[in-house]
Formats: structure tokens, sequence, C-alpha cells
């Protein structure tokens, strides 16, 4: 994730690729960059990549459901 709060692949692994997974209290969690404090990861209802810095961990689109494998 870049400073601007958006997020990107890189080839080799550095402190942007570092999130924080937190467990929220209705049972979503939300990841949030290590590096970039206050960037969250987020998608919107239509599959496109939000904005880190224009988001709070209270918002739906930075909810995610986690998957038993």
């Amino acid at each position: 994730m870049s400073g601007q709060g958006l997020a990107y692949g890189e080839e080799q692994f550095s402190d942007n690729c570092l999130f924080k997974e937190s467990v929220e209290e209705n049972h979503y969690t939300t990841y949030s960059s290590m590096f970039h404090l206050g960037n969250y990861l987020a998608i919107s209802h239509r599959g496109q990549l939000r904005r880190g810095s224009s988001v709070s961990p209270n918002q739906s689109c930075a909810h995610f459901l986690p998957r038993r494998i």
C-alpha cells in the first residue's frame, strides 16, 4: 500500500506489504497497513479498490469475512 492509500502489487517483499489483521466486534476482519498508519484495505460494492486513507474501520467496505479452508 502506498502512502496515498492505494493498494498495488510488488514483485519484492517490503514494509509496504505488511498488514495488521483485526477481528472486529461484529466478527468481521479488517486489514490496516503497518507501514502507513490509518490506511485500511477496502473494496467498493462494485469490486474496485478504494483509497485506504479515506476509509475508516467502521465502514462496510473495509469489512471482510474470514473463510475456513
